[in-house]
Parts: C-alpha cells; structure tokens; sequence
C-alpha cells in the first residue's frame, strides 16, 4: 500500500505502514502476506547459493552469452514508431463526480468496507489508494466517503473514449476500461505533428468529449510509453525522444518497481542483488543470466535496455472480457451464486455490445485466507448470461466445501 501512486507524493508513508500493521497483524491477510515472504526469502537464499556456486568457467561462459545477447537486441532495436499510452485520471472516481460535483473537494473512494477500487486525489493525499482495504482507509481518513461502483456508469464514458481514441489509431488495444495503447506513427505522418502535439490534442479531444481528464506518455515502445504516462499525472503529459542515448538516461534512476511486470516479488529478488533501479539493472545481467529463468531473464533484458514492445503484439485483440466484485467474507451460498448471476449478466451484456461469443467460462475466487483460485469450463460459443452464470455455478460447486470466499469473478 506504499508503492507509488500518483497523486500520493508526501503521504507519510511510515504512518501509512503503521496503520497497515496495526489492523492487519494476526489476521488472515497478514498471515497469507508472511507465508509468501517467507517463500520469497527462501528463494532469493537459493539463488544466491547458486550464484556463489558458480565457477570461473561457467561465469566466463555466462558473461560471453550476455554480451551476445546485449548485441543481438541492440541490433534488433527499433526507433522509428511512436506510442501514446493514455490513462484516465483516477477514472471511477471521476465518472462519479461527473455526477455528483460535490464530491470534487472531499476525500472519497469507490467501494466500501472490505476493499475499495480507487480513490480521487483529495483522499490519496492522505494516503488512501486502490485495492486497499475500507477499513484500513477510513483509519487513514476518517472523513473518506465511499461511492459505491457503477459499472454501466464507467462503460458509458468508457465508450465516448474509445471515439475519441479510434481518430488516431482505429486499432488501438485497451489494457482496461480508463487505459489505451495507440501508435500515432501514420497519425504523425498524415498530420506532420509530433508525438508531443498528438497527445496533447488527443488530451484535449477526450476532455471535451468526456469532460475527463486524462495523463499521456509518449515513447517509442509501449512499455516506455506507459511508464511515461505517470509521469506528469494528473492531466499532464511526458514526451521522451526517440533516441536510444534518451531512453537509456531515462531508465538510468528509474526505479524498477515502476515497470509494468516488476511486482512485490521480483523487486525483492532484484533488490536482495542491490538492483533497485534500471540503471543497476543493466549493469548487472551477468547476475541476472545467471540466476533467473529464461522467461524472467529476457523480460529484465528489454526492460533494462528499453527495447521490445515497439511493434503491436499479434495478439493484441482483446483475449478475455470478465468482472469481480469483493465482499465481507461469507460461506453462504446463496449470496455468493447471486453475485455470480449478476456478474454473468454483466459480462454477457458486454459480449453483446461487443458483438463477441465466449468458449471458455473463467470462475475465479479469493477464500477468506486471500489464496486465490481459478477454474475453467468450456461451454458451446455463447454471449447469453444464463449460459455463463450455469458454467460459473458449477464451477463453483465442484469446489464444495469452499469455506468462506471474500471475492468472485466471472
């Protein structure tokens, strides 16, 4: 709940941990949170048993396959496209206001007791953000006013965007509702405006359209120019040049927790390195080579020198479509196979307004312990929320007894 969000520069973050530790120690979450240290603690003293392990053989043999890589992505480095991410300014909560303008001055957050989806910037001041408990932002403010969600709301505004993003590259990708990847290279030739022109046009174009604001990065790769979106929020923008000399000053400091696919584990294990930021990153592949897996391995090759990602994934088009919804925890089954019916209406009215059929039924549910379980059916292609709503109920019903479940998605 300490990593940075914008809007929450000066919160007082040991307060914020404090408050954290204090509602949480000896419960559930706080005992599933330490299993998983543990677990990590476990595997970075593995790793560096491997690492020391290591002969002078086998470090010579690493360190000539990682100059081999570093040539072969640097070769294959591509600069001439151009990137816009756009993201929504604390996009719920906005939607709200837009409603209920009263609500623009006071702390407010979108949810409720059990876990809360965002929060305006009023209320991060005092440290309050998404997925953070109700219970535990009250705590940090007590004047916080919750707003519950509103789905038909959000995809109302949702859709006036994706007008707006459509002008300038009609195969845009969403990562979310209040988020969008666009490559305004042939936008820019057509136009002979530059990157920094088109977002700030493209900022404009959303504002009117929506009476939103939203942020813009602008980069030559998507993961650049996501990173660059938080840059200057809220309703700010940041342009970094296509130039390998800018990217590479520009992930010099960056600290690596900032870069999408770096969570809480992997920034443990980088960190138990001393690779905190971009920089110490690419002056430690040697270390990275030698004790990460493939996978892993490569992603943390392009993040350090900035390449990949400059091109649309071929998959691009949306693969999935689905909601959740948190709650107190509860065992009654009831409640629960009502919350799935409703979900499968809500995800069937989008498949239709899509125009899109399903073949797969995803149930996913958090017990009351935080473990996290999915399960998946294959049902006749179908957009019909009966068909859903069946598939996900039983589903749920083979994991009988479940015990108590504080969330579910369908």
């Amino acid at each position: 709940f300490i990593n940075h969000k914008a809007g929450m520069a000066g919160v007082d973050q040991e307060r914020v941990k404090a408050v954290v530790k204090e509602l949480t120690r000896g419960g559930q979450h706080h005992r599933e949170e330490s299993r998983k240290d543990a677990n990590t603690e476990e595997s970075i003293a593995k790793m560096k048993e491997m690492y020391a392990s290591l002969s002078a053989t086998r470090i010579r043999e690493i360190e000539g396959s990682v100059r081999c890589r570093i040539g072969e992505m640097e070769a294959q480095r591509d600069l001439s496209r151009t990137w816009i991410h756009v993201d929504m300014d604390a996009f719920f909560a906005a939607c709200h206001t837009l409603e209920r303008p009263e609500l623009a001055s006071v702390p407010m957050a979108v949810g409720g007791m059990s876990m809360i989806s965002t929060a305006n910037y009023v209320a991060r001041k005092a440290g309050v953000r998404s997925a953070m408990p109700g219970f535990v932002a009250v705590k940090l403010c007590p004047a916080l006013v919750f707003v519950r969600q509103d789905f038909e709301l959000y995809q109302k505004y949702a859709a006036m965007l994706r007008e707006v993003w459509r002008v300038y590259d009609k195969e845009f990708d969403c990562g979310s509702l209040d988020e969008a990847y666009l490559d305004v290279t042939e936008f820019m030739s057509r136009t002979g405006m530059d990157g920094g022109e088109v977002a700030a046009k493209l900022r404009s174009d959303v504002e009117t359209k929506t009476r939103l604001t939203c942020s813009a990065g602008v980069a030559p790769t998507r993961r650049l120019a996501k990173i660059c979106s938080d840059w200057n929020k809220p309703n700010g923008q940041f342009v970094l040049e296509r130039s390998r000399e800018a990217v590479i000053s520009f992930l010099s400091d960056l600290p690596v927790r900032k870069v999408g696919g770096v969570g809480k584990v992997l920034e443990g294990k980088l960190s138990a390195f001393q690779i905190r930021t971009c920089g110490q990153l690419r002056q430690s592949l040697n270390v990275i080579a030698a004790v990460f897996t493939p996978a892993t391995i490569d992603f943390l090759f392009s993040v350090a020198l900035g390449t990949g990602t400059e091109q649309r994934p071929p998959d691009a088009q949306r693969k999935g479509l689905g909601h959740e919804r948190t709650f107190a925890p509860t065992s009654d089954p009831r409640f629960i196979e009502a919350k799935l019916h409703g979900l499968a209406e809500d995800v069937a009215k989008e498949l239709q307004k899509e125009n899109l059929k399903a073949q797969t039924v995803t149930l996913k549910i958090k017990k009351s312990n935080f473990e996290v379980m999915q399960r998946q059916l294959t049902v006749p292609s179908s957009n019909a929320a009966k068909v859903i709503a069946e598939a996900a109920i039983l589903l749920l019903r083979k994991e009988r007894p479940y015990g108590a479940l504080r969330l579910v998605g369908v």
